[in-house]
């Protein structure tokens, strides 16, 4: 069976699955019965048949169908690529990470994250991909709308550098949507990007008393960056 027709199935049958009256054990069967399912999902539906529960059914069905959905996107390059054990592993990571998780935009940016790895050109770093995946399990909508912006005013800058010098950084932080005033959130959210290594804070300027009141500002690091394109969909990421 082609692996667009195995996917569609697979698809399928998750839309047409009634979440409310359904068990671990009776999903895992009709998953399982979709078989031969290409590579790496056959795998991971093995994996789950023995773990597989009502509530966390419905957020490991949306990773998978998530993941379905960008991978077929790509498929005609993913059957040119090998494929490597660590993918199998990786989205057994990826269900448990999608199970422990309650928001569905999370779930989502998980399983991008996942579909991102499958399918770029560059070989996978395992390691990378399950701490970025662990990374999308917290962070808020609220916490993106912030790395957006940092990423829009600095990206440029650090695309052509390792890193931002730290007067650069500082003024351009002004051309942020919050300018020069002080927000109260963005500590919060900064802190907590900080936190994962995505931004840095930039130590204020030398001049600047211990009365001053001012914004502490932060920089953009090479991980915010790659954060924010695993989690694009790859039809964006292509363009």
């Amino acid at each position: 069976m082609p692996i667009d027709d195995r996917l569609g199935a697979l698809e399928k049958q998750f839309q047409m699955e009634d979440l409310s009256a359904s068990t671990g054990g009776k999903v895992a069967l009709e998953l399982a019965s979709l078989a031969p399912l290409p590579w790496p999902f056959s795998k991971i539906i093995e994996r789950l048949k023995a773990r597989l529960v009502a509530e966390e059914t419905e957020r490991i069905r949306l990773m998978l169908t998530v993941c379905v959905s960008e991978v077929r996107k790509h498929e005609t390059d993913l059957n040119r690529m090998p494929a490597p054990e660590e993918f199998v592993e990786l989205l057994s990571d990826a269900a448990r990470k999608a199970e422990a998780t309650r928001a569905k935009e999370r779930v989502k940016r998980i399983a991008l994250i996942l579909a991102n790895a499958m399918v770029e050109s560059k070989p996978t770093d395992a390691d990378e991909i399950e701490e970025m995946m662990r990374v999308a399990m917290d962070v808020s909508d609220t916490d993106l709308k912030y790395l957006a912006e940092l990423i829009r005013i600095e990206a440029a800058q650090l695309a052509a550098q390792d890193h931002i010098a730290r007067f650069d950084a500082h003024m351009i932080w002004e051309k942020g949507f919050w300018g020069t005033r002080i927000v109260p959130e963005i500590d919060s959210v900064f802190s907590k990007l900080e936190s994962y290594g995505l931004v840095a804070r930039i130590p204020p300027p030398s001049n600047l008393t211990i009365s001053a009141d001012f914004q502490n500002r932060y920089v953009l690091l090479k991980k915010g960056l790659r954060f924010a394109e695993l989690i694009r969909e790859t039809a964006e990421r292509s363009q």
